[in-house]
């Protein structure tokens, strides 16, 4: 079902890197070589060769970073966690393995995987994540949280990424009467713990994410949550995705495959929202 092969021999974009104002300059010097060492291709700010931009910045998700989600080619947004070392390794892996077409779970990592098909496979997906987090020695916390963020990516793929030939949402405005959906629109999830926490991803069928409900999920941070059901979802599971993760990854090949990632870490739920996070939407071309 993974698209992965056809874009893994590509090489990755060219990217201009910079640092946002929550960062001094030197933050791009210490990233360069870093990025340089997993495969990942940043030039200066000054170069006009690049087209897409990696913004490292503190990781503090703020209204004021949804503008660079809404560009043409959205920008990634890497948290640089520590003034000495900069973005984690892991972050810098993951990364890499978005822009290569390489899967998102880390090599090495024992990757649960699961089907699924009618609404009810939702709840069996949450709990199986949470009793991984559970056993591998996550708190509370983590343990409720692995069970939220799976549960909202695996409806994300089974209920709101289904259209029909017109582009109709399938399901999406009806999730209250859905029990199933038709067997070409099953989604696939996985869950494995790797360091940084554990990693929970779903992937559709269709490819049609755009990074516009990321941008609204931003532009929303440090306000009151409201519902918006433009998208045919309650509007809020996108929020909680951004605010229980580390790191957020998502890539789409345009009609073939969604695959959207979530890392959550093993720190307390107290202030989450506010801890240093990753943002990374990568459409292939």
């Amino acid at each position: 079902m993974s698209a992965t092969a056809s874009i893994a021999s590509s090489s990755s974009p060219e990217l201009r890197l910079l640092a946002d104002a929550s960062l001094a300059p030197r933050a791009v010097e210490q990233a360069s070589p870093r990025l340089a060492q997993v495969g990942v291709r940043a030039v200066s700010s000054a170069s006009a060769r690049a087209g897409r931009e990696l913004v490292l910045f503190d990781g503090r998700l703020a209204p004021t970073h949804a503008p660079l989600l809404e560009r043409e080619a959205p920008a990634l947004l890497l948290a640089h966690r520590d003034p000495q070392e900069g973005p984690a390794a892991w972050e810098l892996r993951l990364l890499a393995s978005l822009l290569h077409g390489e899967p998102l779970i880390p090599p090495g990592s024992g990757v649960a995987k699961l089907w699924l098909e009618q609404v009810e496979d939702l709840k069996g997906a949450s709990s199986e994540a949470a009793a991984l987090a559970e056993t591998s020695g996550g708190g509370r916390a983590m343990v409720h949280l692995a069970a939220e963020v799976m549960h909202e990516l695996a409806a994300n793929a089974l209920l709101d990424a289904p259209v029909d030939e017109r582009g109709q949402a399938l399901y999406a405005y009806r999730r209250d009467s859905v029990r199933a959906v038709a067997p070409e629109h099953i989604c696939q999830v996985s869950f494995a713990m790797g360091e940084g926490g554990i990693y929970l991803e779903a992937v559709d069928l269709f490819g049609r994410l755009t990074p516009a409900p990321l941008a609204r999920a931003v532009a929303s941070f440090g306000g009151r949550m409201q519902v918006n059901a433009s998208g045919g979802g309650a509007g809020l599971g996108m929020r909680r995705i951004l605010e229980a993760c580390d790191a957020v990854a998502v890539r789409v090949v345009p009609g073939r495959e969604t695959r959207m990632l979530g890392v959550v870490g093993f720190g307390e739920a107290r202030r989450r929202a506010a801890l240093p996070k990753s943002l990374l939407y990568f459409k292939s071309e």
